[in-house]
């Protein structure tokens, strides 16, 4: 996660227009939205300078946040009233959270677009970074994909995958904001229901191969 934090200054304390603010206000804040099991272990690589925080809809996993130090933010990509909050209170933003299964637009990720238009609000984040997947690209029939690829999204979710990682473009050509898309294969996680390699086989889904 090296890409995400930045020098706070080279400048001599007293040079910096941050030398003369409290040390609190000098700490990176990076927020991960969609804090399951990959954003946990995004904000375990963290530098324990870093002050992270994490959007949720959950009250009951604030506790649980807390113990791991991170803040926990209540709210839910669904509500956009909910979000109005998070506009700069954060120099960088984890984008984590997937489009949402039911949606009256098939192809339009709802989510991602109420979130970018929260963090308009007050001044946006110095750099986003969006984590999409490898189902953009389609049926690639066993082929080794470049990342420069052509999409081909051939389901709805992953149409709603390729409208969030346009929304993403357009917010940072438009406000001249650094963004990363990352477009990730196979991504399990224990906490989520059928998350794991060993269930993904019993349903016939495909699962990452080991290197030779």
């Amino acid at each position: 996660m090296g890409l995400l934090l930045a020098p706070t200054s080279i400048l001599p304390s007293n040079s910096s227009l941050l030398g003369a603010l409290p040390a609190r206000f000098r700490r990176q804040r990076v927020l991960i939205i969609g804090c399951g099991d990959v954003g946990l272990r995004a904000a375990a690589a963290l530098p324990a300078r870093v002050k992270v925080m994490a959007l949720t809809s959950s009250p009951e996993k604030r506790a649980a946040f807390r113990g791991r130090n991170i803040t926990p933010l209540l709210g839910n990509l669904d509500d956009a009233a909910t979000l109005r909050r998070l506009s700069g209170l954060a120099d960088r933003v984890i984008h984590l959270a997937p489009p949402a299964n039911q949606v009256a637009d098939a192809r339009h990720d709802g989510r991602t677009h109420r979130l970018l238009q929260a963090l308009r609000l007050r001044g946006l984040p110095q750099a986003l970074v969006y984590g999409s997947t490898s189902g953009v690209y389609g049926d690639c029939s066993g082929d080794v994909v470049a990342e420069t690829r052509r999409v081909n999204p051939a389901n709805a979710r992953a149409y709603r995958r390729v409208d969030a990682e346009d929304a993403v473009r357009f917010m940072g050509r438009s406000a001249a904001v650094p963004v990363h898309i990352l477009r990730i294969p196979g991504i399990y996680a224990p906490d989520r229901e059928g998350g794991t390699p060993r269930a993904r086989l019993l349903r016939g889904t495909p699962v990452l191969a080991a290197p030779d």
